[in-house]
């Protein structure tokens, strides 16, 4: 034993444990439709056990019902005519709105099925005499109920409102009228039945609306008459009272133009004319006035100007004398004498010349103001007497002009009242058309209700599909209950699904791999090493390695579970054969003081290689003092690099004993010696695996497929997590291969390889 203790002092830790992984794994909420596809797989026996089951049951149900439930189905259809109010003596009538016209339908069906309708069909004897009316009620052969149950008559009118139809396709001119039961005849008598009453009420209610309007239109233009010969009277009165003839405006020769009406268009012309020409003349007058107070010539008197013998000689003296000058300049320059004395004459005759054109000028202009003032005065006294003449005939015209447009009024009311009694008649005569009319109330049957010749109910046609959808949808449902209402962690979705722990490893089940029918799953991975469930153990071993940081210090692993029996233990002795085969030095340290396993599955040797009978100290005895030394503690397990610590005899207080100064002494002692302390903990139903929980550097948590379920894995994490325990992920053991599940596909894809492995091997 001691020379166990020093060959692992001399083995220096290597690669330890990282950290778990700081966030949290994601939690998928929904079902991905690969594992939809693979629910259906696993329960595809049932599924089409159940369509076929249902397919049976539609076809069951369709002769049963032949037999015991027949319905009968027929329909009527009654045309609807525009509701558009025509002229019923002309083929000219407008066509209303696609939606007013279905809403005129809508209403007309809605009309069939009115309870005065369904009382009067019920009160038929005909309808009574029917096997559909005897079913409510017992009839003789007058047609009186005689027995049967009190509320027959609301029963019957119930039935009708179920199963009598009315309705208006949109895309159709035609309502239909249509009754089911189990007659075919009486199907085809109820429909017809009722075609025929409805019919005649609308008839019936047409021409009670139509002979209201008659009476109402006769009133009224009896009203017009009187109204007409009242204003006759009066225009007689006027004519036979004034002395002024052609009163009457509307007549076509005079247009408008008596006498009066021409002297006053012509005075009112005059005065026109004149008024034009006074405004004129003011303009004239104002230009004038103008031209007299400035110097500027206009052409008239510009022509005078230049016609004047005196200013004409003028303009030849200067003429001559100015090449004399230009002459004299030449020859003398500015300075001389002569050159000034032509300069003043030719300055005085310039002057003379301007003064002469100004006194011409203003003899024209004011000659020409003179007369225009003239003209303005008598313009003045025209238009004066043109007012008077004008006053005087609007005098005159005004007493006639009253009494004609007296006289007009009364025509104009006269001529509408004319026009009100015209249009009156002609419409009184389109109601005595319309009472003729056969179609007043709009609507035509175009067919009776034939009697039927197939079952309206049951149909094959519908009850074996809907048969064999029912079955399908219940065969789902009841896989999908199954699979869903199964609480149990059975792969490893849903330890995704409803668990925030990372998984680091799942454990086939025994039943999937033929290569440990044999072997002690506590020692798979030495005996079957190349099985899928070692395979499983050494991936479980790489992805506790990978899974945090790197430099992370967890050397002492605790390996737990929820409940005895879920595979803990063959876990921790697995994980620590592979780590084994990495030249690892381990410890696998059996801290169940309630269940201990190490002393049967790694039993004590003595030198001659037989099994000891009496074990040596284990852990309990160090933690209650009964041995000083961890070495006396610590053997070997017969497997090259792997120590075991047994659990000692069972105390009493396992919890308290766990919870000792001494043990987590014992660890960090162990930590300085082994590369890795692998503690095979108890289950998490006791205190001693949250106390152990405590000391390690990181827990793995197993859960078993087959046991264990979502609400104690998240309530062993839970409480793991409030002691503050560091877990580093779950494993998942003993899951089964599904159909249509990864791990199917991944066995045989192992298998596969591992074969062509062995065969290149040797």
């Amino acid at each position: 034993m001691n020379q166990n203790i020093q060959r692992a002092a001399t083995t220096p830790a290597s690669v330890s444990l990282p950290r778990p992984m700081t966030a949290p794994m994601p939690v998928a909420d929904a079902i991905s439709p690969k594992e939809i596809l693979g629910i259906l797989r696993r329960h595809i026996w049932m599924i089409v056990l159940f369509t076929i089951g249902g397919a049976i049951v539609g076809t069951g149900a369709h002769f049963l019902l032949k037999r015991v439930y027949p319905r009968y189905s027929t329909r009527a259809q009654i045309e609807v005519l525009p509701p558009v109010e025509g002229d019923p003596l002309t083929f000219n009538i407008s066509q209303p709105q696609k939606d007013t016209y279905y809403q005129f339908r809508f209403t007309k069906a809605a009309l069939v099925k009115q309870q005065t309708l369904l009382n009067e069909l019920i009160q038929d004897e005909e309808i009574r005499s029917t096997n559909w009316f005897k079913q409510f009620a017992e009839v003789d052969a007058d047609g009186n109920i005689v027995g049967g149950r009190d509320n027959a008559f609301k029963e019957a009118i119930e039935d009708l409102e179920d199963y009598l139809t009315a309705t208006a396709p949109r895309d159709f001119v035609f309502i239909e009228v249509g009754m089911t039961c189990g007659s075919a005849r009486e199907s085809a008598k109820i429909v017809n039945k009722m075609v025929d009453k409805f019919m005649a009420s609308q008839r019936d209610l047409a021409l009670q609306s139509i002979r209201a309007q008659l009476a109402e239109r006769t009133k009224q233009r009896e009203e017009i008459v009187r109204r007409r010969d009242t204003l006759e009277a009066s225009l007689s009165n006027i004519r036979s009272g004034t002395p002024y003839a052609r009163l009457n405006l509307s007549d076509s020769n005079t247009s408008f133009r008596d006498y009066m009406d021409l002297k006053i268009a012509n005075i009112e012309d005059s005065y026109s004319n004149l008024d034009s020409a006074r405004a004129n003349l003011e303009i004239q007058i104002a230009t004038l006035k103008r031209r007299v107070e400035t110097i500027q010539f206009d052409e008239v008197t510009q022509e005078q100007i230049e016609q004047d013998i005196i200013a004409r000689q003028i303009r030849a003296n200067i003429a001559a004398t100015q090449p004399i000058l230009a002459e004299r300049l030449t020859r003398f320059g500015e300075d001389h004498r002569s050159v000034k004395e032509i300069r003043d004459s030719l300055k005085q005759m310039n002057d003379d010349l301007a003064k002469r054109q100004k006194e011409i000028g203003d003899i024209v202009r004011k000659s020409q103001y003179q007369s225009a003032e003239d003209q303005m005065a008598a313009l003045a006294q025209q238009l004066e007497t043109i007012t008077e003449q004008l006053k005087k005939a609007q005098a005159e015209y005004k007493d006639v002009d009253l009494i004609r447009a007296e006289y007009s009024k009364l025509e104009v009311q006269r001529q509408d009242e004319i026009d009100m009694l015209n249009e009156m008649n002609s419409y009184i005569e389109k109601l005595y058309t319309q009472i003729q009319d056969p179609l007043i109330s709009k609507l035509r049957v175009i067919g009776l209700a034939p009697e039927p010749l197939w079952m309206s109910f049951p149909k094959i046609e519908l009850l074996l599909p809907a048969g064999i959808i029912l079955g399908l949808l219940a065969g789902l449902a009841l896989a999908f209950a199954v699979e869903l209402l199964n609480d149990l962690l059975r792969t490893p979705s849903d330890v995704m699904r409803h668990l925030r722990t990372p998984l680091l490893g799942t454990i086939c089940h025994s039943d999937d791999d033929k290569d440990v029918d044999k072997v002690e799953l506590a020692h798979v991975v030495r005996q079957a090493p190349y099985s899928i469930m070692s395979e499983n153990y050494r991936q479980l071993r790489t992805n506790l390695k990978l899974s945090g940081p790197a430099g992370s210090d967890h050397k002492v692993l605790l390996v737990t579970s929820p409940a005895a029996g879920d595979g803990k233990t063959s876990v921790a002795v697995n994980l620590a054969s592979t780590m084994l085969y990495e030249n690892k030095r381990i410890l696998l340290v059996d801290t169940n003081l309630r269940r201990p396993s190490t002393a049967h599955l790694f039993p004590r040797t003595e030198t001659n290689g037989a099994v000891s009978e009496h074990p040596d100290f284990g852990l309990s005895n160090y933690l209650m003092g009964q041995c000083p030394e961890e070495k006396d503690i610590i053997r070997f397990s017969g497997i090259e690099g792997l120590d075991i610590i047994d659990s000692g005899p069972l105390p009493a207080n396992p919890a308290e004993l766990l919870d000792n100064p001494r043990m987590h002494q014992l660890m960090e002692r162990c930590k300085q010696v082994y590369d890795y302390v692998i503690l095979d903990g108890p289950a998490l139903l006791v205190t001693d695996a949250k106390v152990l929980a405590t000391n390690a550097d990181g827990t793995l948590v197993v859960f078993s497929a087959a046991e264990t379920h979502r609400g104690t894995a998240q309530r062993i994490l839970r409480e793991l997590q409030n002691v503050h325990a560091n877990t580093l992920g779950t494993v998942l053991m003993g899951v089964k291969t599904r159909k249509g599940g990864y791990f199917r596909e991944f066995y045989r894809s192992y298998q596969d390889y591992q074969r062509v492995q062995l065969k290149q091997a040797y």
